[in-house]
């Protein structure tokens, strides 16, 4: 006997048929998906920046930093200079060592090294002639000094000799001049860091009286 003819699967899996009904749409998807992806891939990373200080104005090296000469700015990493200067920076009332630009990045080779700088905050070296050379001979840069000012012999407005008055007290030395660098002006050289108002009392004394020194342990 002769077999049925076959007929066509007429029940096919229902997934197969939704895809089917939504080929475009998936299509569509999947055409999206490889356009974002390949979007990912060429895009570059996000760009790392650093907060700086640069300066809000031309600066001018013969006067100190003041809180609105430099300004934050982000610029991109590779953009920053080395030793640029952040903003938590303690740079008030420090020096620059050349004219400065406004917008330029601040680094720390622009800042003044000043001597005094590092025993403490608006200190400045102040240069000390001392009467008696041997006094010192006894110094090296870190000693510390009580300087003293009395009246010189000879003088017509005093007549008598009073005591010393201190003028600077516990003053770290800075510097020693070599005997070679010393001036023909007698007494011996040195470099004190001190406050402004000491250096100014210093320097009316070094004409009118005869300076020394205390050396502390």
């Amino acid at each position: 006997m002769a077999s049925a003819p076959s007929r066509p699967h007429r029940h096919r899996h229902p997934l197969t048929r939704l895809i089917d009904r939504r080929r475009r749409v998936l299509a569509a998807l999947l055409a999206a998906v490889a356009l974002l992806t390949a979007t990912l891939l060429v895009r570059p990373p996000p760009v790392t920046t650093a907060a700086v200080l640069v300066a809000a104005r031309d600066l001018d090296p013969a006067r100190a930093l003041a809180e609105r000469d430099l300004v934050r700015r982000d610029l991109p990493g590779h953009a920053v200079p080395s030793g640029a200067l952040a903003p938590e920076t303690d740079w008030d009332g420090a020096l620059i060592n050349a004219p400065v630009r406004r917008g330029e990045v601040i680094t720390d080779a622009r800042l003044a090294d000043p001597p005094a700088r590092a025993y403490g905050p608006g200190l400045v070296a102040a240069p000390v002639r001392v009467a008696d050379p041997g006094a010192v001979d006894l110094l090296s840069p870190g000693s510390r000094v009580d300087v003293l000012a009395a009246t010189g012999p000879g003088d017509p407005h005093r007549p008598r000799a009073r005591p010393a008055q201190e003028v600077a007290t516990d003053r770290p030395v800075l510097a020693v001049p070599d005997e070679d660098a010393r001036s023909g002006e007698g007494g011996a050289l040195l470099l004190i860091a001190a406050t402004p108002d000491e250096a100014r009392v210093l320097a009316g004394h070094a004409a009118a009286s005869r300076l020394s020194i205390t050396i502390r342990g």
